[in-house]
């Protein structure tokens, strides 16, 4: 019982001190790196997005189609049986 008292005092004494210890703002000399980096490289990875089959959007249930962008799908579908002898339907 001992124990958990002086093992709250002492977690309390540590939050004390953490609390009250002062505490300096670093200077933002990390980010100047990343300023000269030039118009044409990014670190950021871009995606294409697309995706080809329906998929629910904000403007509702679309797919992308390459060279053409993005096609808004309607309740037209095909069905087909797949090499692996599964049902697969497509949505236009």
């Amino acid at each position: 019982m001992s124990s958990k008292i002086t093992l709250a005092a002492v977690a309390v004494a540590g939050v004390a001190l953490l609390a009250t210890a002062p505490v300096f703002a670093a200077p933002a000399s990390g980010l100047s790196p990343l300023k000269t980096i030039g118009a044409n490289q990014s670190i950021v990875e871009e995606t294409h997005g697309w995706h080809r089959q329906c998929r629910k959007g904000l403007n509702g249930w679309h797919k992308h189609v390459k060279g053409v962008g993005r096609v808004q799908c309607t309740t037209a579908k095909n069905c087909y049986t797949n090499v692996l002898g599964f049902r697969v339907c497509d949505w236009y």
